[in-house]
């Protein structure tokens, strides 16, 4: 596997956490916005299924990449489909950090309460 964020994202649109995680490190550390760290690949797996209940889908569309050794970080413009049939589109900001192909370490920067107004 490489350094796909193209495929890494696309498994997160189509809901496979399965695909999502075989992404990341099996000691991942991931922050999304201001919760508390999950560590672990299946505890990861557990959180992102559990948000994805929450929304009947989702799009990430990549507006910039910056790659600098090990780092990563993804600019998003990020479109969440909620259950009420409305549309939210909100800018994301997520930084990488790969230990070969794969994500170690996974903070991602949102602001999620319009998400849920």
């Amino acid at each position: 596997m490489t350094r796909d964020i193209a495929s890494l994202v696309a498994a997160a649109d189509r809901h496979d956490a399965d695909a999502f995680v075989a992404h990341l490190t099996p000691d991942v550390r991931s922050v999304f916005a201001n919760t508390e760290p999950t560590i672990g690949r299946e505890n990861v797996k557990k959180a992102t299924t559990a948000f994805w209940d929450t929304i009947d889908g989702v799009s990430h569309h990549i507006l910039a990449m910056h790659e600098i050794g090990d780092a990563v970080t993804v600019q998003f413009d990020i479109e969440y489909r909620r259950k009420d049939g409305r549309t939210v589109t909100l800018p994301v900001c997520n930084v990488l950090t790969f230990e070969g192909d794969l994500v170690s370490v996974s903070q991602v920067y949102a602001d999620l309460a319009p998400l849920h107004a």
